[in-house]
Formats: structure tokens, C-alpha cells, sequence
């Protein structure tokens, strides 16, 4: 009876979540959040792999990524100092949206004008400037959704809304724009995606402003309140275990963000076609994140937080001794796809149980601040690591050959995954898992 009960409370949280225009929302703010992630990450390396530039330059060139797990240093100023004139009209977060939106497709359009071959400093610094961008509409956007989750079904619900606009975005800058670039060339290509980035305009017109940033609107900005007091509250609200979350947080997407510089130009040097993987990830790949973004959000409605981070955790390793598996089958498409399957499903999982959990972490007096901390903590150790992994390659190259390097390569990525199991098992034990899903204190 308690069980029958249990399950109708979940199914009419649901269904009260899904009446609210925050989660539908959350699709399009998803979905601009995405694309200028791989415009500087592994699409970018597939764009100056073409124009000939080494792997290993590929890989410190795409390191301008690394704004995203540095954003915890301009996160306190985001969430308190208010925009001139933008302020009056939006609101504190829509404002930060709204400029870093058009930030971004400025710097888009001057990408595709200067190139990498012919303007390759000016080229990058443009992208420096998307990067940039990038994650401070990450963290405007975070902030605005971690206040809007008030219950468990908004802490199952907005991640896997948000995961969903994430991966159509993906699926724009991963593999539509691949397409385009056999067709239009790569700068018309990103000339289309700085355009497209008006779907991300409109859903922050139409959001509403937050409660909790309202009830906010007048308080004090002094230095202390901007910088100091957000990390120590997050320590004061998580105690001793403050340590094992942000070494949870640094170690349980590891995997997935050093392989990030290689496993674009491993798909070509196998022999697949730009077009060839921009098909089968815009088709099966697809539905396959979509697949494992519903997984994810239901193992955290209906079997808790702890268990979906369990689950990611397991899979995601998994699957890289799969692109192991792919670098030695020499452009299998059989091979490819199956990987991609299981890639797709394991990501789309592992990413909104972290999304959730990171919500989960967030108190409300530093909803922005707290949020990025644990983003960047996340982010900065995979981002900095994926710097070395095109030298990694190029350095196994003369004594395995290319294809056993990429091999040997993709094996340690999986092995890099284990000590995320014992630091979940470590947070257990501390209690992590009993805290509010609505982000406030522990209990």
C-alpha cells in the first residue's frame, strides 16, 4: 500500500512538473547551451584537422575549453553585480543570458571570417572569446534552473528537459554541422550556428524571473559577499565531506573529457567520412542520448540519486575500452555504431545524474556561485588533462604505430574511471545522499 502510494505521489509530481513552462524551457536553454560546447571542443579539432594542423597542436589549441572549468572565478560577480540597462528589463539572470547569447554569435560569425589556416592568432582569440562566453551562459543558465528546482520531480524532470536540448544541440554541432562543412565549407557552417543560437534568445525572453532571485534583489555586494562567503558556506553546509564531493566531482566525467581532442580525429584517420558520422550520430547516436537521458532522469526519480550516479559511473568507462575496440576495426561501420549506442546511452545517463547531483549541492543563498563551483571542479581536471591527450597519441605513435596508440590510448581513459566507484561508496558513508533534492542543506 505505502509502495502504491509512494509511486502515485511520484507520478502526480510529474505530471504538476511538467503543467510548469520552466521545464519546457529548459529545452531551448539547453539547447543553446550546447552549441558553442564542441564549436570549441572536438568540432573545432575536426576543422583544423582538415586544414592540416598536428594533433598534438589540435589538442592545445582546443585547451580554450578549459574557460568552462574556470567559470567558479567569475561566477561570484555574475550572480550579484547587475548589467546596466539589461538589469531594469530581465532581471539577473535573463540579463547574463541574453548578452552572453549575443557575445557568442559575434564571436561565431568572427571565427568563420578569419579562419584557422589564414588567421590562426586572430582565429583563436575569437574563440576565446566563444569559450568565454560559453560558460557564462552555463552559468547564468545553471543558476536560473537549480533555483526552479523546488522538488523531486523538478530535480528528475529539468535535468532531463535540459539534457534533451543539450543533446539536439549536440546533435547541430556534432554532427548537422559536419554535414554542412562538406557541403558550404566550415565557415558558412559556423555562420549557421551563430544564427541558430536565436532558439536560446527567445526561451530567455519568455523565462520568468526566479522567487529566490527576486527575494535577492536588494541585498549587499560587498567583496566578502561576491567571493568569500559562497565557498565557505559551501563548506559549512557539506562539513567534512565538502572534500570527497568536489573529488567526486573532479574524477566521475574523467573519461569522457580526455577523449574529447582524439576521438573525432580517430574517426578519420580510420577512414569515416564527415558525412558517413554526421548520419549515424544524428540518427541512432541520437536516440540513443535521448534513450539514456530518460534512463538517467527516471533512475533518479524512481530509484534515488545515489543509485543513477552508480549506474553512470559503471557504464561510462565501459564504453571507452569500445572506442579501443573501434581503432583497431579501421572504419567498421558496424563497429562504429555499436559504440556510439553505447557511448550515447552511457553519457546521456551519467550526465543527468551529475546534473541532478550538482543541483542537489547548490544552497540557495549562492544558488550561481555554489553551481559553478561544483561545475568547474568537475570540468577543470578532465579539461586541463585532454590538453596532453593528442601528445599522449603522437608519443605511443612510433613504438605501437597510430592505431595502437589510439588503442592504448582509449584503454588508460576507461582505466581512469574506477576511483569515481569508491569516492560514490565514500559519500555514501558521509551522508552526501541524504540532502534535500531541492539544493538546500543536508539533513
Amino acid at each position: 500500500m505505502i509502495e502504491t502510494q509512494n509511486l502515485k505521489s511520484k507520478i502526480n509530481g510529474v505530471a504538476a512538473a511538467l503543467k510548469r513552462p520552466v521545464s519546457w524551457l529548459l529545452l531551448g536553454l539547453g539547447f543553446s547551451a550546447s552549441l558553442p560546447f564542441l564549436l570549441v571542443g572536438q568540432t573545432l579539432g575536426f576543422w583544423m584537422r582538415s586544414e592540416g594542423i598536428t594533433l598534438t597542436l589540435i589538442s592545445y589549441l582546443t585547451g580554450i575549453s578549459l574557460m568552462y572549468g574556470l567559470k567558479v572565478l567569475w561566477a561570484p560577480w555574475m550572480d550579484r553585480v547587475h548589467l546596466p540597462l539589461l538589469y531594469r528589463w530581465l532581471g539577473q539572470r535573463r540579463s547574463y543570458m541574453l548578452l552572453t547569447q549575443v557575445v557568442l554569435a559575434a564571436g561565431l560569425a568572427a571565427m568563420a571570417v578569419l579562419g584557422p589556416k589564414a588567421h590562426l592568432i586572430g582565429f583563436m582569440i575569437a574563440a576565446t572569446v566563444v569559450a568565454f562566453a560559453a560558460a557564462s551562459q552555463e552559468i547564468a543558465i545553471d543558476a536560473w534552473r537549480v533555483e526552479e528546482t523546488n522538488s523531486r520531480s523538478d530535480q528528475a524532470l529539468n535535468p532531463s528537459f535540459y539534457s534533451f536540448g543539450y543533446r539536439t544541440g549536440s546533435l547541430v554541432t556534432n554532427s548537422i554541422v559536419l554535414a554542412l562543412s562538406d557541403r558550404i565549407g566550415w565557415a558558412n557552417s559556423y555562420l549557421v550556428i551563430a544564427a541558430t543560437l536565436g532558439v536560446g534568445v527567445v526561451s530567455t525572453l519568455l523565462a520568468p524571473r526566479t522567487a529566490n532571485e527576486l527575494r535577492h534583489t536588494n541585498e549587499a555586494r560587498s567583496a566578502k559577499d561576491l567571493i568569500v562567503e559562497p565557498f565557505i558556506s559551501f563548506v559549512r553546509q557539506h562539513g567534512r565531506a565538502a572534500g570527497i564531493v568536489l573529488l567526486l566531482l573532479a574524477l566521475y566525467r574523467l573519461p569522457d573529457y580526455v577523449i574529447g581532442p582524439v576521438v573525432g580525429t580517430m574517426y578519420q584517420d580510420t577512414g569515416l567520412s564527415a558525412t558517413t558520422i554526421a548520419a549515424i550520430r544524428g540518427t541512432i547516436g541520437l536516440t540513443a542520448s535521448y534513450i539514456g537521458v530518460i534512463v538517467g532522469g527516471g533512475c533518479v526519480l524512481t530509484l534515488g540519486l545515489e543509485r543513477a550516479l552508480w549506474l553512470g559511473a559503471i557504464t561510462c568507462p565501459l564504453t571507452k575500452l569500445g572506442f579501443a575496440w573501434m581503432s583497431v576495426a579501421h572504419g567498421d561501420i558496424g563497429v562504429f555504431t555499436g559504440v556510439l549506442i553505447a557511448d550515447d546511452l552511457s553519457n546521456g545517463i551519467a550526465e543527468t545524474a551529475m546534473i541532478a547531483f550538482m543541483t542537489s549541492l547548490a544552497g540557495r543563498d549562492h544558488t550561481l556561485t555554489h553551481y559553478a563551483l561544483t561545475y568547474s571542479v568537475m570540468a577543470f581536471t578532465g579539461k586541463f588533462l585532454k590538453l596532453f591527450a593528442g601528445q599522449i597519441v603522437d608519443g605511443l605513435t612510433p613504438g605501437h604505430g597510430l592505431f595502437g596508440a589510439y588503442q592504448l590510448f582509449f584503454v588508460g581513459s576507461a582505466a581512469i574511471g574506477v576511483p569515481a566507484l569508491l569516492l560514490i561508496w565514500l559519500a555514501r558513508k558521509k551522508g552526501v545522499f541524504s540532502a534535500n533534492p531541492a539544493g538546500s542543506s543536508p539533513a
